[in-house]
Protein backbone atom coordinates (compact mmCIF):
# COMPACT_ATOMS: atom_id res chain seq x y z
CA UNK A 1 0.00 0.00 0.00
CA UNK A 2 1.42 3.51 -0.93
CA UNK A 3 2.12 5.62 2.02
CA UNK A 4 0.48 8.77 2.26
CA UNK A 5 2.35 12.04 2.43
CA UNK A 6 1.91 13.52 5.90
CA UNK A 7 3.43 17.05 6.25
CA UNK A 8 4.72 17.79 9.62
CA UNK A 9 4.92 21.59 10.97
CA UNK A 10 8.89 21.00 10.23
CA UNK A 11 8.07 20.54 6.59
CA UNK A 12 6.28 24.16 6.38
CA UNK A 13 8.00 26.09 4.24
CA UNK A 14 9.46 29.54 6.46
CA UNK A 15 9.26 32.22 4.19
CA UNK A 16 5.47 31.62 3.25
CA UNK A 17 5.05 31.09 6.96
CA UNK A 18 6.03 33.99 7.71
CA UNK A 19 4.78 36.03 4.76
CA UNK A 20 1.45 34.32 6.25
CA UNK A 21 1.30 35.38 8.91
CA UNK A 22 1.49 38.97 8.09
CA UNK A 23 -1.29 41.26 8.42
CA UNK A 24 -3.44 41.92 4.95
CA UNK A 25 -2.73 45.60 4.64
CA UNK A 26 0.93 44.92 5.64
CA UNK A 27 1.37 41.98 3.12
CA UNK A 28 0.67 44.58 0.69
CA UNK A 29 2.03 47.23 1.54
CA UNK A 30 5.26 45.07 2.21
CA UNK A 31 4.94 42.85 -1.79
CA UNK A 32 4.07 46.33 -3.27
CA UNK A 33 7.65 47.97 -1.88
CA UNK A 34 9.86 44.73 -2.88
CA UNK A 35 8.49 44.58 -6.28
CA UNK A 36 8.90 48.48 -7.22
CA UNK A 37 12.35 48.13 -5.53
CA UNK A 38 13.50 45.05 -8.29
CA UNK A 39 11.47 46.47 -10.76
CA UNK A 40 13.15 50.42 -10.36
CA UNK A 41 17.22 48.06 -9.99
CA UNK A 42 16.12 46.12 -13.36
CA UNK A 43 15.08 49.26 -15.09
CA UNK A 44 11.17 47.54 -16.02
CA UNK A 45 9.74 50.91 -14.49
CA UNK A 46 11.67 54.37 -13.56
CA UNK A 47 11.75 55.87 -10.42
CA UNK A 48 10.30 58.85 -11.75
CA UNK A 49 7.27 57.28 -12.90
CA UNK A 50 5.73 56.42 -9.63
CA UNK A 51 7.39 59.62 -7.45
CA UNK A 52 4.88 62.00 -6.27
CA UNK A 53 4.49 64.72 -7.93
CA UNK A 54 1.53 67.24 -7.55
CA UNK A 55 1.97 68.71 -10.88
CA UNK A 56 1.63 65.45 -13.25
CA UNK A 57 -1.27 64.63 -10.79
CA UNK A 58 -3.71 67.72 -11.56
CA UNK A 59 -2.27 68.58 -15.25
CA UNK A 60 -1.43 64.89 -16.68
CA UNK A 61 -3.94 63.09 -14.22
CA UNK A 62 -1.55 60.67 -12.74
CA UNK A 63 -3.50 59.51 -10.32
CA UNK A 64 -1.47 56.53 -9.32
CA UNK A 65 1.32 58.77 -8.23
CA UNK A 66 -0.59 59.45 -4.50
CA UNK A 67 -0.11 55.76 -3.66
CA UNK A 68 2.55 54.58 -5.83
CA UNK A 69 4.76 57.16 -4.19
CA UNK A 70 4.07 55.29 -0.86
CA UNK A 71 5.23 51.74 -2.01
CA UNK A 72 8.91 52.75 -2.69
CA UNK A 73 11.63 52.65 -0.37
CA UNK A 74 14.53 52.38 -1.78
CA UNK A 75 16.04 49.97 -4.54
CA UNK A 76 18.95 47.80 -4.76
CA UNK A 77 22.76 48.01 -5.64
CA UNK A 78 24.85 50.10 -4.18
CA UNK A 79 21.75 51.25 -1.55
CA UNK A 80 20.79 47.58 -1.22
CA UNK A 81 21.17 47.28 2.46
CA UNK A 82 19.12 50.19 3.61
CA UNK A 83 16.38 48.98 1.66
CA UNK A 84 15.99 45.72 3.25
CA UNK A 85 16.75 47.62 6.35
CA UNK A 86 13.52 49.50 5.41
CA UNK A 87 11.62 46.71 4.60
CA UNK A 88 12.22 44.94 7.48
CA UNK A 89 11.27 48.07 9.31
CA UNK A 90 8.24 48.30 7.38
CA UNK A 91 6.72 44.42 7.63
CA UNK A 92 7.76 44.57 11.88
CA UNK A 93 6.32 47.77 12.97
CA UNK A 94 3.67 47.71 10.49
CA UNK A 95 2.62 44.74 11.35
CA UNK A 96 2.94 45.24 14.88
CA UNK A 97 0.28 48.45 14.56
CA UNK A 98 -1.73 46.34 12.32
CA UNK A 99 -2.61 43.92 14.74
CA UNK A 100 -3.50 46.61 17.52
CA UNK A 101 -4.17 50.16 16.14
CA UNK A 102 -5.75 52.48 18.08
CA UNK A 103 -9.07 52.41 17.46
CA UNK A 104 -11.15 54.80 15.76
CA UNK A 105 -14.07 52.74 15.13
CA UNK A 106 -13.22 49.61 13.98
CA UNK A 107 -12.04 47.95 16.82
CA UNK A 108 -8.29 49.06 16.33
CA UNK A 109 -8.36 46.28 12.87
CA UNK A 110 -7.92 46.95 9.55
CA UNK A 111 -10.14 50.06 8.75
CA UNK A 112 -8.83 51.77 11.23
CA UNK A 113 -5.20 51.32 10.23
CA UNK A 114 -6.82 52.17 6.93
CA UNK A 115 -7.93 55.44 7.96
CA UNK A 116 -4.83 56.00 9.71
CA UNK A 117 -2.13 55.76 6.55
CA UNK A 118 -5.23 57.58 4.68
CA UNK A 119 -4.91 60.54 7.19
CA UNK A 120 -0.67 60.32 7.81
CA UNK A 121 -0.39 60.14 3.73
CA UNK A 122 -2.80 63.10 3.45
CA UNK A 123 -0.47 65.12 5.85
CA UNK A 124 2.78 64.04 4.04
CA UNK A 125 1.50 64.67 0.71
CA UNK A 126 0.56 68.26 1.81
CA UNK A 127 4.01 69.11 3.80
CA UNK A 128 6.19 67.50 1.88
CA UNK A 129 4.71 69.06 -1.62
CA UNK A 130 5.80 72.32 0.40
CA UNK A 131 9.21 71.31 2.27
CA UNK A 132 10.72 68.44 0.02
CA UNK A 133 8.39 68.87 -3.70
CA UNK A 134 8.86 65.90 -5.91
CA UNK A 135 9.29 63.08 -3.46
CA UNK A 136 8.86 59.23 -2.34
CA UNK A 137 7.47 58.54 1.15
CA UNK A 138 7.78 54.81 1.64
CA UNK A 139 10.11 55.71 4.83
CA UNK A 140 7.97 58.18 5.56
CA UNK A 141 5.42 56.75 6.32
CA UNK A 142 6.92 53.17 8.25
CA UNK A 143 8.49 55.95 10.39
CA UNK A 144 5.07 57.66 10.83
CA UNK A 145 3.76 53.84 11.59
CA UNK A 146 6.69 53.16 14.22
CA UNK A 147 6.36 56.80 15.81
CA UNK A 148 2.85 56.01 16.47
CA UNK A 149 3.17 52.71 17.99
CA UNK A 150 6.20 53.75 19.91
CA UNK A 151 4.26 56.38 21.26
CA UNK A 152 1.12 53.73 22.22
CA UNK A 153 3.75 51.81 23.65
CA UNK A 154 6.23 54.24 25.25
CA UNK A 155 7.87 51.52 28.27
CA UNK A 156 8.37 48.75 25.68
CA UNK A 157 11.93 47.57 25.69
CA UNK A 158 13.51 47.65 22.04
CA UNK A 159 17.06 47.05 20.90
CA UNK A 160 18.67 48.32 17.93
CA UNK A 161 22.41 47.19 17.38
CA UNK A 162 22.47 45.21 20.75
CA UNK A 163 21.64 48.40 22.04
CA UNK A 164 18.21 48.50 24.07
CA UNK A 165 16.46 51.34 24.70
CA UNK A 166 12.74 52.12 25.22
CA UNK A 167 10.33 52.52 23.05
CA UNK A 168 9.39 56.47 23.33
CA UNK A 169 13.03 57.47 22.17
CA UNK A 170 13.50 54.72 19.32
CA UNK A 171 11.92 56.78 17.02
CA UNK A 172 14.45 59.82 17.50
CA UNK A 173 17.69 57.80 18.44
CA UNK A 174 17.23 56.21 14.84
CA UNK A 175 16.89 59.01 12.88
CA UNK A 176 20.26 60.88 14.67
CA UNK A 177 21.35 57.36 13.34
CA UNK A 178 20.11 58.48 10.20
CA UNK A 179 21.88 61.79 10.68
CA UNK A 180 25.19 60.58 11.63
CA UNK A 181 25.68 57.94 8.83
CA UNK A 182 24.54 60.49 5.84
CA UNK A 183 20.77 58.60 5.65
CA UNK A 184 17.75 60.51 4.74
CA UNK A 185 16.62 62.02 8.67
CA UNK A 186 14.27 64.83 6.34
CA UNK A 187 12.09 61.87 5.36
CA UNK A 188 12.43 60.48 8.61
CA UNK A 189 11.38 63.77 10.27
CA UNK A 190 8.46 63.56 8.02
CA UNK A 191 7.49 60.95 9.25
CA UNK A 192 7.88 61.58 13.09
CA UNK A 193 5.69 65.18 12.47
CA UNK A 194 3.21 63.42 10.66
CA UNK A 195 2.73 60.78 13.36
CA UNK A 196 2.27 62.86 15.65
CA UNK A 197 -0.21 64.95 14.01
CA UNK A 198 -2.12 62.02 13.90
CA UNK A 199 -1.30 60.72 17.46
CA UNK A 200 -2.94 64.00 18.61
CA UNK A 201 -5.98 63.71 16.71
CA UNK A 202 -6.84 60.33 17.98
CA UNK A 203 -5.37 59.81 21.58
CA UNK A 204 -3.96 63.64 22.82
CA UNK A 205 -7.53 65.84 22.01
CA UNK A 206 -9.69 63.13 22.88
CA UNK A 207 -8.33 62.35 26.60
CA UNK A 208 -7.75 66.13 26.84
CA UNK A 209 -11.50 67.30 25.87
CA UNK A 210 -13.31 63.97 26.09
CA UNK A 211 -14.11 64.16 22.13
CA UNK A 212 -13.29 62.03 19.65
CA UNK A 213 -12.13 63.63 16.05
CA UNK A 214 -11.89 60.82 14.04
CA UNK A 215 -13.91 58.57 13.16
CA UNK A 216 -13.76 55.57 10.82
CA UNK A 217 -17.07 55.09 8.41
CA UNK A 218 -19.26 52.26 8.56
CA UNK A 219 -19.18 51.31 4.92
CA UNK A 220 -15.43 50.61 5.57
CA UNK A 221 -16.13 48.87 8.74
CA UNK A 222 -18.19 46.85 6.75
CA UNK A 223 -16.14 46.09 3.59
CA UNK A 224 -13.15 45.18 5.95
CA UNK A 225 -15.82 42.55 7.41
CA UNK A 226 -16.73 40.98 4.60
CA UNK A 227 -13.35 41.22 2.48
CA UNK A 228 -11.43 38.83 5.89
CA UNK A 229 -14.67 37.27 6.63
CA UNK A 230 -15.73 35.60 3.15
CA UNK A 231 -18.17 37.41 2.42
CA UNK A 232 -20.08 37.26 5.96
CA UNK A 233 -22.56 39.88 6.75
CA UNK A 234 -21.47 42.38 9.50
CA UNK A 235 -23.61 42.79 12.90
CA UNK A 236 -22.12 45.68 14.90
CA UNK A 237 -21.82 44.77 18.70
CA UNK A 238 -23.89 47.18 21.48
CA UNK A 239 -21.57 49.79 22.01
CA UNK A 240 -20.39 50.43 25.62
CA UNK A 241 -19.32 53.48 27.46
CA UNK A 242 -16.29 51.80 29.17
CA UNK A 243 -13.02 52.68 28.19
CA UNK A 244 -10.88 49.87 27.26
CA UNK A 245 -7.08 50.63 28.52
CA UNK A 246 -5.32 48.34 25.28
CA UNK A 247 -3.79 51.01 22.88
CA UNK A 248 -6.10 54.16 24.03
CA UNK A 249 -9.20 52.49 22.64
CA UNK A 250 -12.39 54.22 23.66
CA UNK A 251 -15.48 52.75 24.43
CA UNK A 252 -14.78 48.99 23.04
CA UNK A 253 -16.94 45.76 23.68
CA UNK A 254 -14.45 43.01 24.02
CA UNK A 255 -16.49 40.45 21.29
CA UNK A 256 -15.90 41.08 17.84
CA UNK A 257 -13.65 44.63 18.89
CA UNK A 258 -15.60 46.59 15.95
CA UNK A 259 -17.84 49.30 18.12
CA UNK A 260 -17.79 52.82 17.35
CA UNK A 261 -15.52 54.96 18.98
CA UNK A 262 -17.40 56.82 22.14
CA UNK A 263 -17.79 60.30 22.04
CA UNK A 264 -18.06 60.87 25.98
CA UNK A 265 -14.87 58.68 27.44
CA UNK A 266 -14.01 58.66 31.10
CA UNK A 267 -11.22 57.63 32.82
CA UNK A 268 -7.78 57.54 32.15
CA UNK A 269 -4.89 55.40 30.19
CA UNK A 270 -2.73 52.32 31.10
CA UNK A 271 0.27 52.57 28.84
CA UNK A 272 2.64 49.83 29.34
CA UNK A 273 4.45 46.45 28.23
CA UNK A 274 6.61 44.30 28.64
CA UNK A 275 10.48 44.02 26.90
CA UNK A 276 10.51 43.49 23.08
CA UNK A 277 13.11 43.01 21.21
CA UNK A 278 13.38 44.82 17.59
CA UNK A 279 12.51 42.20 15.40
CA UNK A 280 9.79 40.50 18.03
CA UNK A 281 6.19 40.20 17.31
Amino acid sequence: MRQANIHTPSDTNPVKAWFDALPPLTRVWFTASLLNACFVYFGTISGQSIMWSWELVFTKFHIWRPVTCFWFVGTFGREGFNTLISLYMLQQYSGNYERNAINTGGGGTLPDYIVMLAIVGFIQLLLGTVWLGGYFYGTSMYFAVMYVWCKSNPTTDVSIWGFRLKANIFPFVLMALHMATGGDWMGDALGIGSGHCYFFLVDVYPATQGKDLVHTPNFLITWCHRLTNRGAAYVPPTATNARNNNFGARGMAAPGRVNAPNANPGGGYNWGGGGRALGAN
